[in-house]
């Protein structure tokens, strides 16, 4: 069944997926009631269920449980549905960056909450010897291209460098379900979330270059027991730096 195309994989998972969306939510809705009362913000909630379910059908599958991305894309849907709503509401290019932002910061800061109750951390998971294999593995299986709109990279080894290891990813699932959605020119705020994860996860993340922001390839780099400064305003970063100038 490989590179067969699962369209309803989404679909069959729907009633979890929202159940796992609704948590995050809460998220949003501490972020929404900074401005609007409590209905309102049940309201809005209400139309960022409704996105979530019209845009997961659009979602591609790129592999399901044994890509490591799809928690990513699914992520993405989530986002994207937010987005659509607060377009609609009238809030400014800028102000949906930064709630986006915002929003991506608070989960991962609870995501390494729960973690550190279990005794783990992110930083930890990320720079174990197996963790690498399975990137190498994952990247050179990424070359064959077997699902369309899946991420495509490569590992940069890390051997006399500044950084541990990198990647260097020449297509980015979320980014082409963006562009399917018309929805592209948000793509550079949702980016900043790696940075977001980087920062609560406790270990050094860099990056001078996106797909999002029209270079030819997004250049992760991880370090470990680095730091990584907070990602907003984005003119701060270099990838938003370079796109500017």
């Amino acid at each position: 069944m490989s590179g067969k195309i699962k369209a309803d994989f989404y679909i069959r998972r729907k009633s979890k997926l929202l159940a796992l969306f609704q948590e995050d939510l809460e998220v949003a809705k501490h972020l929404l009631l900074e401005n609007y009362d409590e209905e309102k913000v049940q309201t809005l909630l209400g139309d960022i269920l409704k996105e979530y379910e019209n845009i997961l059908p659009e979602a591609q599958y790129v592999g399901g449980n044994k890509n490591p991305f799809t928690f990513y894309l699914i992520g993405a849907i989530g986002v994207f549905s937010i987005i659509r709503v607060l377009e609609e509401e009238g809030l400014t290019y800028r102000e949906i960056g930064e709630f986006t932002f915002r929003y991506h910061e608070i989960l991962n800061e609870k995501r390494e909450e729960n973690l550190k109750k279990v005794g783990q951390s992110h930083a930890d998971q990320i720079f174990t010897a197996d963790y690498m294999q399975f990137m190498k593995d994952f990247a050179k299986k990424s070359q064959q291209r077997t699902f369309p709109g899946d991420w495509i990279l490569e590992v940069i080894d890390g051997e006399g460098q500044p950084f541990t290891y990198g990647f260097n990813f020449t297509q980015c699932g979320s980014n082409e379900l963006a562009k399917k959605l018309s929805l592209q020119r948000y793509m550079p705020f949702i980016c900043l979330g790696d940075f977001a994860e980087a920062t609560a996860g406790g270990f050094g993340f860099t990056r001078t270059q996106t797909l999002s922001n029209g270079a030819p390839i997004c250049d992760h780099r991880y370090i470990k027991g680095g730091s990584t400064p907070r990602a907003w305003p984005p003119e701060t970063v270099q990838e938003f730096i370079d796109q500017s100038e």
